[in-house]
């Protein structure tokens, strides 16, 4: 008996995160997600084909505008953006972000940004500044267009700080 009803419990909750609560998801910090960079829906994984969405970078005194956009105005409704060198790590800081995104704290705080809300949005621009780092930093994303379809690894151009 107590297996049906732990079993039944488990079904409630998948239940609820594939139907109930997707949108809520949508609200939570996915800094449980800086090293993997997957989000923690129930799919089959990221998309293989070509992603609909781009990353770019505007310089600006001593910071810089990154923006995360869909190609032809693709919507999309979450994302996780971070900055790394060429050994894999974070590099710089996320100072400023537009709403609706919201910078976390992926092993320091400003580490990376992620989306804030399950709305739908054609872009995003967010501020990063280097502070110390000199050398090759490329910012990477995961961008979520629905529940179960997202593509990971998302590139910029790769960028040399002087």
């Amino acid at each position: 008996m107590a297996w049906v009803s732990t079993g039944a419990a488990v079904w409630a909750a998948v239940w609820w995160a594939v139907v109930g609560g997707g949108e809520a998801y949508s609200s939570l910090s996915v800094a449980v997600a800086c090293d993997t960079m997957l989000p923690g829906h129930l799919s089959l994984g990221p998309q293989s084909s070509s992603a609909p969405y781009g990353i770019y970078i505007t310089p600006r005194n001593s910071s810089y505008y990154v923006t995360v956009y869909g190609h032809n105005q693709q919507e999309f409704k979450g994302f996780l953006l971070q900055a790394k060198d060429e050994q894999g790590q974070r590099a710089g800081h996320f100072t400023k972000v537009q709403i609706p995104g919201r910078i976390i704290s992926c092993t320091f705080d400003g580490g990376a940004v992620q989306h804030k809300g399950g709305d739908p949005k054609t872009q995003i621009t967010v501020q990063w500044e280097p502070r110390d780092y000199r050398g090759h930093v490329q910012f990477g994303a995961t961008i979520v267009q629905s529940y179960s379809t997202y593509w990971t690894n998302v590139l910029s151009d790769v960028l040399t700080v002087l």
